[in-house]
């Protein structure tokens, strides 16, 4: 790899003096401390700002700007308890060199680390600063743009140096480095490139980490995503980064044209090191961004489950017919306080002109939502597998291909099975942004092998086998609590409660799933479902992780429907 450029101050040296740090005098004797004791002096050093920055550069020597804040922490401090041993210092000056003023208890010979943007991180130890790349707290955290202006805004530097004590001030120097690399980005797709790029999102890097300025040294890292989001069309994008070995980035690139393409690192063999600029032309693909599906095993699972509204149109779908907005989501009439109460739900006098339903009998289209008594016996008696089977008249079949036109399917009995072969289940509950809590079953197809095909606590601990009838007990201590960004590459199964009394309640809404399957039992009168539940059994909670093989629910049971994609 040939480096473009090094920044003029990446891999540099900045030479700041430290001077004028004249001395608090004792109290007795109005006479300076002694150059060997710590006591509280006026410092001058050189660094960074929170409001004005320093100007970063990639052709040219990097310039400090008057006002500039740094954190200078005293490594070697042996001072008292009340005295401070971290101070903030200003740019005295702008330039390539520069001096920074400020207070700190030092002696003579002290080391002092220096971090550049200096702030007080309230309720914290000053000497750990934070080093965050996706919003900068010394700029209203707003997040990168992706131009080379805006890595002032991410100019993580730090150094140390020696002071000399001299009666009432103290003199020295100190080297600056950076912190981060890099990123000199162009894209191209299919041999041309890419000009009119506005959004750049880099995943599975470091987002932030702390400097420990006493050690010296990066600690705490945490990985995520980067978001490049540029108010004007950009065909070069400039990304600070921080320093990863073996780096294995996915690039997603979205243009003013409202395209999106890819390209995913697959063989992580190359280390960035700070202080350095990597120029890269990268070769990506168009895809669907965010595509409502995770495929696993060779299925494309979807993310949610298949509802029906009265008036909802949506490109591709029967009018009617829709996928829930949210992995979590599903149809509720009324609050449900504690879902492991076993609590029913009141559905209502149903009425053909305002329904809003997510529970399906087996096999059935042309009364597929309707819940009222009138249909409690309204099923298809085939005892062959229905997956993408329709009848000629339209009233029976599987209602996934009908209502999406074919792009989407019932999952069989096997593609069930094999998809607890081939993730670990967790159990566990997610909080919405209400407040309430809703219980589920988490497929996650990224674990060890080890873990697949087994029951997983939030430890990551096996507590017994998928695609099993028998409960596991107690779980309370056990439960992981699922976020937002666990759904990205998992599937959730919400217990979204059955119907088969055709009483007008949804029983056990929020601690019972039942989830359709297109595999009929011979008998023509049952089918395959993937049926988990959550319960109390004396003062614990007990789970029953589901199983499909038996084939004994009966058709006329309204469950949910988690349909598999296979349209282009």
């Amino acid at each position: 790899m040939n480096f473009k450029k090094i920044y003029g101050l990446i891999l540099g040296v900045i030479v700041a003096g430290l001077t004028s740090c004249s001395s608090d005098l004792n109290n007795e004797e109005k006479a300076p401390v002694s150059p060997n004791e710590t006591a509280k002096r006026t410092l001058s050093i050189s660094t960074g700002d929170a409001k004005t920055r320093s100007e970063v550069r990639i052709d040219a020597d990097n310039k400090w700007v008057t006002g500039d804040k740094f954190m200078a922490y005293n490594r070697t401090f042996t001072g008292s308890s009340s005295e401070s041993r971290y101070g903030m210092l200003t740019a005295s000056n702008g330039g390539t060199r520069t001096t920074l003023e400020g207070v700190i208890a030092c002696k003579d010979n002290d080391e002092l680390g220096i971090f550049y943007p200096g702030t007080f991180v309230t309720g914290h130890d000053q000497g750990k600063m934070p080093v965050i790349m996706t919003a900068s707290y010394i700029n209203g955290n707003k997040g990168q743009d992706g131009s080379v202006e805006n890595l002032k805004y991410f100019d993580y530097s730090y150094g140390k140096g020696k002071v000399t004590v001299n009666g009432a001030s103290a003199s020295g120097s100190v080297d600056m480095k950076k912190l981060y690399s890099v990123l000199e980005l162009d894209f191209t797709a299919g041999g041309v490139k890419l000009t009119n790029i506005k959004k750049l999102v880099l995943s599975n890097v470091y987002t932030e980490a702390v400097y420990n300025i006493p050690n010296n040294k990066l600690e705490d890292y945490e990985t995520g995503k980067i978001e490049v989001n540029s108010p004007v069309s950009l065909e070069k994008i400039y990304v600070a980064i921080l320093p990863q070995n073996h780096f294995s980035p996915t690039f997603e690139v979205y243009t003013t044209d409202n395209k999106a393409y890819r390209f995913a690192v697959s063989t992580p063999n190359f280390n960035l090191v700070a202080a350095k600029v990597y120029p890269f032309t990268v070769q990506v693909q168009e895809f669907t961004p965010e595509p409502p599906y995770i495929p696993i095993n060779g299925v494309k699972w979807g993310k949610y489950n298949l509802q029906y509204s009265t008036g909802t149109k949506e490109d591709g779908w029967v009018d009617g017919y829709h996928l829930a907005k949210n992995p979590w989501d599903y149809y509720t009439t009324e609050t449900i306080a504690d879902p492991l109460a076993k609590t029913t739900m009141t559905l209502g006098t149903y009425d053909p002109n305002n329904v809003k339903f997510d529970h399906f009998r087996w096999g059935d289209i042309e009364y597929a939502y309707n819940y009222d008594s009138s249909q409690n016996r309204t099923f298809w008696n085939t005892r062959s597998d229905i997956q993408g089977v329709v009848s000629p008249d339209k009233k029976y079949g599987d209602l996934a291909a009908y209502a999406s036109n074919n792009k989407w399917k019932l999952p069989s009995a096997t593609d069930f099975n094999n998809l607890m072969k081939a993730t670990a289940e967790y159990i566990g509950y997610f909080v919405d942004d209400n407040g309430n809590k809703i219980y589920g079953i988490l497929f996650d197809p990224n674990v060890p092998n080890t873990l697949k095909g087994k029951v997983v606590d939030k430890n990551n601990n096996p507590l017994g086998s998928s695609n099993s009838a028998i409960p596991i007990r107690p779980v309370e201590d056990k439960l992981r609590q699922f976020t937002k960004s666990d759904f990205e590459n998992a599937l959730f199964f919400p217990m979204a409660g059955v119907y088969g009394d055709y009483n007008g309640y949804l029983d056990k809404v929020g601690s019972q799933g039942g989830y359709w399957t297109s595999t009929s039992n011979p008998n023509g009168t049952q089918a395959s479902a993937f049926q988990p539940q959550y319960m109390t059994n004396a003062a614990h909670i007990e789970v029953s992780p589901g199983k499909t093989s038996s084939a004994m629910l009966a058709k006329y049971f309204m469950y949910s429907i988690r349909p598999i994609y296979v349209g282009q």
